[in-house]
């Protein structure tokens, strides 16, 4: 019997065992030790921000695009593309062409896969967000489907496609969609060649940026007059139906054209959130419908009127995000403030002669620390946290202390057997 190689196996069990009760005995530590009485959490350093979730409005300079004739719609753009003055940006073709509807469908598709990819900064390892934002953009389209508003439900849809396609990237199903791209934008290619008998084409007769979707209010959210904009104006545009397109006499529309890179976001909100607001301060602004993306935009106008429970918000933004969605009505969410600090649970907090704090447990005895709180969220407080060149520094908790969040007849100094 090789006796070195016993004393090695053996070694190496008796290793593996104190490395499993060294980690056991931290784990229980970390939920209260071995005393079934005490249960701790870490004292963990969080960001969180205080968000205001309301319904808003988007408004833009638009110049509504008319056909002459009405027809099936080639687009020679992309939404979104920067065109200069006098550019041809759809042909229109009568009656009811295969081709075309072919040709619409693809841009469509391919518009959508351009939408659904994802950058490496973007990818994420858990589906979350994205599934929250899913089941989020789904009750959304039932409400407005519910409502008759077909081109909101529409455009929904279209967000709930991409967040699904965003999915398969997020889970490993697929690592993008440029390969599908390049095919359908060859069929595309193959199927324009072979159009002809155009009857009418479309041009634009001054610079902007193009869209390939018009919802009637184009003349009504407008921001040509943001500056003079009144709170009892505003409520009067929300109330104002969208433009018939069939009775204005100037053809038929086939999208529009956004003649200013500058854009605005109009928020109802309650009256008592407004001394979280300064105009000309700058505010991030969070687009659910966008797969959250954030834009730094400036609060530029205030509209409120006495007596009233509501107020408006005016965010001015001047930057076009990629892929972005302009639905006209949307629900966004304002970030207040942000803070950073530890999280504390709400029923861990106690009242020592006067000063708030927490009970913590430092090996087998109870301390109070003292705590700052900052804000309150989803039963937990953000307390500040602890300045490491005050004197009295060791009084107020620390990241990592283990908070005691059970516990029976807890005070200071008291030892736990």
């Amino acid at each position: 019997m090789d006796i070195q190689y016993l004393k090695h196996i053996g070694k190496y069990v008796i290793s593996v065992l104190l490395s499993v009760i060294l980690i056991a005995y931290i784990l229980y530590h970390m939920s209260g030790g071995f005393r079934k009485d005490i249960e701790t959490v870490p004292a963990s350093l969080v960001e969180q921000e205080e968000l205001l979730t309301v319904g808003a409005v988007l408004m833009r300079n638009e110049t509504v695009l008319y056909s002459p004739l009405e027809g099936d719609v080639n687009y020679l753009y992309e939404d979104g593309d920067r065109l200069p003055i006098r550019t041809t940006v759809a042909e229109i073709y009568p009656g009811s062409s295969d081709i075309i509807q072919r040709i619409i469908s693809l841009d469509k598709q391919i518009r959508l896969l351009e939408s659904s990819n994802m950058s490496d900064t973007e990818k994420r390892t858990d589906t979350a967000s994205t599934d929250k934002l899913i089941w989020k953009n789904l009750y959304d389209f039932f409400r407005e489907a519910g409502e008759g508003e077909a081109a909101a439900a529409a455009s929904l849809s279209d967000q709930i496609l991409i967040q699904l396609n965003r999915r398969k990237i997020i889970v490993g199903s697929v690592t993008g969609y440029n390969e599908e791209i390049k095919r359908l934008r060859d069929e595309k290619d193959r199927l324009t060649s072979q159009l002809t008998g155009a009857v009418a084409s479309v041009s634009t007769e001054s610079a902007g940026y193009f869209y390939s979707a018009a919802d009637g209010y184009e003349n009504i959210f407008s921001s040509r007059g943001i500056d003079t904009l009144t709170y009892r104006e505003f409520l009067t545009m929300k109330q104002t139906p969208a433009e018939d397109f069939s009775g204005t006499g100037k053809g038929f529309p086939i999208g529009k054209l956004v003649t200013d890179y500058i854009w605005y976001t109009a928020c109802e909100v309650p009256t008592d959130e407004l001394h979280n607001f300064d105009t000309g301060s700058f505010y991030d602004v969070k687009f659910p419908y966008n797969d959250g993306v954030s834009i730094r935009m400036n609060l530029s106008r205030i509209l409120s009127e006495i007596g009233s429970d509501t107020a408006v918000l005016i965010f001015r933004a001047d930057v076009l995000p990629s892929g972005f969605s302009y639905l006209r009505n949307q629900t966004v969410q304002i970030v207040k403030s942000s803070f950073s600090g530890y999280r504390v649970p709400v029923s861990a907090v106690h009242i020592e002669d006067g000063t708030e704090g927490v009970y913590i447990l430092r090996g087998s005895r109870v301390e109070f620390r003292k705590i700052e709180t900052l804000f309150e969220y989803d039963g937990y407080f953000i307390v500040r946290e602890r300045d490491e060149s005050a004197e009295d520094r060791v009084d107020w908790l620390a990241q990592n202390d283990f908070i005691i969040v059970k516990g029976k007849d807890l005070y200071d100094g008291k030892i736990i057997g």
